[in-house]
């Protein structure tokens, strides 16, 4: 039986010489892959522009626990157009970045409908924003928040000299190992995790400390996401900022 699905594109892989196996994060049924034609045929519901990393698509598919194959989805539109995201050099910067790290947080993610209002939110937020300034810190307010909605947040009460990114909560000592921050950095979080959208243009924060900020949420996922590979978007994101 078809069922209506409704999702946000995590990332493509070629298969054989005219097809792509097709990872989407669906709102009813969490993630989910698809196999679809490589044809680039203007009219063509299975058209490879549909299926660009964070496209927003509905479908319709067969979804059959072990069926032996992958399903195929059907009658393809893009339910939202994106305005601005992909001829802003910036945004289509951050795009990649977050089409990675959404592959790789998402890799087990079931059905999840708040999670998957936050990401389409945010990504439709990204494209209607304009000015520089505003967008300056949005992978670092999206990667905070992000947090919470896959089970990870950190518990930021109390405080102290040390926070362990390995139990995601504050200590007074030193904790065995060399996932850590201390001191300054530690004692920053509360209010660095206070940032969103609407306030986050009045965070001024340096090259510098941006890049620190997301090397230290890169390891605080890596740490809570078994399997959390090196992504390669992430040197481009930096050097966006340099």
């Amino acid at each position: 039986m078809q069922e209506t699905l409704r999702g946000i594109v995590l990332r493509t892989v070629k298969y054989g010489d005219a097809s792509l196996i097709v990872d989407v994060f669906t709102e009813s049924r969490g993630r989910q892959s698809f196999m679809t034609s490589t044809t680039r045929a203007k009219r063509s519901v299975r058209s490879v522009s549909f299926w660009q990393p964070l496209s927003m698509v509905e479908f319709s598919a067969e979804l059959r626990p072990n069926a032996g194959k992958l399903p195929r989805p059907v009658d393809v539109h893009a339910y939202y157009n994106y305005t601005d995201l992909p001829f802003s050099p910036v945004k289509s910067s951050l795009a990649l970045f977050l089409a990675e790290f959404l592959s790789a947080a998402l890799r087990e993610e079931k059905e999840n409908p708040l999670l998957f209002k936050y990401v389409e939110s945010s990504l439709q937020w990204l494209d209607m924003v304009d000015s520089p300034a505003s967008m300056a810190n949005f992978h670092v307010a999206f990667l905070m928040h992000l947090s919470r909605f896959i089970g990870i947040y950190p518990n930021l009460e109390r405080p102290d000299r040390f926070f362990d990114l390995l139990a995601g909560s504050y200590c007074d000592r030193q904790p065995p190992h060399a996932h850590f921050l201390r001191d300054a950095e530690a004692r920053a979080l509360p209010t660095l995790f206070r940032m969103d959208y609407p306030t986050m243009h009045l965070f001024r924060l340096s090259r510098q400390e941006r890049q620190r900020i997301l090397h230290v949420l890169n390891e605080y996922y890596r740490l809570h996401i078994p399997n959390f590979p090196e992504l390669k978007s992430l040197e481009v994101l930096q050097e966006l900022y340099s």
